[in-house]
């Protein structure tokens, strides 16, 4: 974690400014969530309050509480949203995003399955950090919304993914990954954002691993944390896939997700391996960040037996953990959205 105080990257005051300019924004959607009735006003402009009371005060003493990283601050402020009763303040944009992004789920997943495997492999890791850029924690992107709708957007994403990238161990992976036999025990994947991210992102590299005869893991916030997927959010579009995709079906099932085999499932599944679970695990957090020293004991049990670790999104695989250094192999996933970190970078 970087302490606020010290930091380069992650300058206290510039970050203070970042958060009180999408706090507005913040507001009128947590109001909407709760149907934008004038007890939910009351409670959004209690928050802005509340929020900005403590902006202000890091702003005059960067050391007022200690210790603050950028995931401290990121925290908090998710920790005044549920002070104030808001508890997941973009849940019917969450649900919205999560239908456009399955409906079009289907005629992705067939055109990877024209690929070779090494131009597939490469277009599942352009495609995760594509989708990526739907992230409403990032003025920038929630300005691209505009341009078209999401499947446009992420193809448009996609086509701008030239390599090399600023940090770049593509090759690396896809020779471990391309080996002829298991290229890994298991994967715990931890995911980012509803939506495009994890449906058009996230899963479809889930199921290039369970192809390949990998136990996967998906790594979910346990509370709200903007437009974050949750672990109890995540079962439900898992499930709705698996009606498109034979191999996430059955993976589904072996790792407890869908209980009943479902009737009238679309996807050939007759080159499928012998099945490998795909389960889904709390990560303990309630924020866009993640600190491995105090993450669930259902995600520490779950860590026991993986041999790779993914993280997703720029809170997780930069914020908190771009010099972490880990026991297993770890790919770091992340569309850098802030210009002032991707000049630092």
């Amino acid at each position: 974690m970087i302490p606020l105080v010290v930091s380069e990257i992650f300058h206290a005051r510039y970050w203070f400014t970042i958060l009180s300019d999408h706090l507005p924004d913040l507001v009128e959607k947590a109001v909407a969530s709760e149907g934008g009735t004038d007890d939910a006003k009351r409670r959004g402009d209690a928050f802005a309050h509340a929020f900005s009371a403590h902006l202000a005060r890091l702003t005059e003493e960067p050391a007022a509480y200690g210790k603050f990283g950028l995931a401290n601050l990121l925290e908090l402020r998710e920790e005044c949203l549920r002070e104030f009763q808001f508890f997941d303040a973009y849940v019917s944009i969450k649900q919205r995003e999560n239908e456009a992004s399955l409906a079009v789920l289907p005629d992705l997943l067939m055109e990877l399955d024209s690929m070779d495997e090494e131009d597939r492999l490469l277009a599942l890791i352009e495609g995760v950090l594509a989708a990526n850029i739907f992230d409403w924690g990032s003025k920038a992107c929630v300005d691209l919304y505009n341009q078209g709708t999401i499947i446009e957007i992420y193809r448009m994403s996609r086509k701008k993914m030239q390599r090399p990238w600023r940090i770049d161990d593509f090759d690396t992976f896809k020779s471990r990954m391309l080996k002829k036999d298991q290229p890994y025990k298991r994967a715990l994947i931890s995911v980012d954002n509803a939506g495009a991210d994890v449906v058009l992102g996230m899963l479809p590299l889930a199921r290039e691993f369970l192809r390949r005869g990998v136990e996967v893991v998906l790594v979910a916030n346990s509370l709200p944390a903007l437009n974050d997927i949750t672990a109890n959010e995540l079962p439900e579009i898992v499930a709705e896939a698996a009606k498109h995709c034979g191999i996430l079906r059955k993976a589904a099932e072996a790792g407890g997700l869908i209980v009943d085999a479902m009737a009238g499932i679309q996807g050939d599944t007759k080159d499928e391996p012998a099945s490998v679970p795909l389960m889904v695990v709390e990560n303990g957090c309630g924020s866009p960040c993640i600190d491995f020293r105090q993450v669930s004991s259902e995600l520490a049990a779950a860590a026991k037996d993986a041999d790779l670790l993914i993280l997703e999104g720029m809170g997780r695989s930069l914020h908190t953990n771009l010099n972490a250094r880990f026991k297993c192999d770890a790919l770091k996933l992340a569309m850098v959205k802030n210009q002032r970190l991707a000049e630092k970078l």
